[in-house]
């Protein structure tokens, strides 16, 4: 049917007529290709479960002196070994340039080494279909700015993975549910746990996603909202969650810019999200 709802939420539906409208955007995600403003995923669900899984990765810093890169490469081979789905957040190169805050730009990996390690660390990933795409992030952005080459466009085109830009909609199939994703990787100044989280909610204000997704604040943490709208075909009032997350990072504390700076410090790794095939529920661990 050409209006066919797509999610079980009523107040965070999507009709088919809408996801075409919103997927002629998508184009072919080429280094020139236009950015996609909807990605769709159907992802499978894990063998005896009834949920298929997704670990959202980013601020892995590499190339920074302080980058904990043995704790990611157990994350990612944990996802390779259990097929969990990935997706990227950005910030994945540490990326310093002269014109960069402190003094990184004479402590990194070069930016070439930087570039050829993550392409080849997430390849086993790509090359099993388990990336749903890529974020840019703001230490890429640096590269960007300077040169105008944007190295995550490149990244994902060696990985044929979707890029991703700065944010995007991303509408995931999960059996006969189907979740709205909002994803960004952010720009905020936020010190502590609960401003950081202030800061996603006050963004989530304006997307009506199930779930929102932020990285850039190097931190673990999520929120749930009940919110209560008005269901009009059953006209009755009802409940749903907005989940509000905060994507995590892998960046030591000791001798680091936060240490420098005084900021507390925030905890290490990434989240686990689960989207459910047989209910509409999602469910966060970390």
């Amino acid at each position: 049917m050409k209006n066919k709802i797509l999610s079980n939420n009523k107040s965070l539906c999507i009709k088919e007529s809408e996801v075409v409208e919103m997927d002629k955007y998508k184009g072919k995600d080429k280094i020139a290709g236009k950015p996609i403003r909807l990605n769709r995923k159907k992802l499978m669900i894990k063998q005896s479960k009834d949920y298929a899984e997704v670990v959202f990765f980013g601020d892995l810093h590499f190339g920074a002196r302080e980058c904990d890169i043995e704790r990611a490469k157990r994350m990612l081979e944990y996802c390779e070994i259990h097929r969990i789905y990935l997706f990227l957040m950005g910030d994945l190169m540490e990326a310093s340039t002269r014109y960069s805050v402190g003094s990184g730009v004479y402590e990194q990996l070069s930016p070439q080494k930087q570039l050829d390690f993550i392409i080849d660390l997430l390849k086993p990933l790509a090359d099993e279909g388990l990336i749903l795409g890529t974020l840019s992030g703001n230490h890429e952005n640096r590269i960007y700015k300077e040169t105008g080459i944007n190295v995550m466009k490149i990244i994902a085109n060696v990985l044929k993975i979707p890029f991703l830009g700065d944010a995007c909609w991303n509408l995931f199939y999960v059996g006969k549910e189907s979740y709205i994703v909002y994803t960004l990787h952010g720009a905020s100044g936020s010190r502590y746990v609960y401003t950081k989280l202030k800061s996603v909610v006050d963004i989530a204000h304006s997307f009506n996603a199930e779930l929102m997704v932020m990285g850039h604040v190097h931190d673990l943490a999520d929120v749930a909202l009940t919110m209560q709208t008005v269901d009009r075909k059953r006209k009755m009032v009802t409940e749903f969650k907005k989940h509000i997350l905060i994507s995590g990072h892998y960046l030591k504390y000791d001798r680091s810019y936060a240490q420098m700076k005084g900021l507390p410090i925030g905890k290490e790794g990434s989240p686990k999200v689960k989207f459910y095939s047989e209910k509409h529920d999602i469910h966060i661990s970390y």
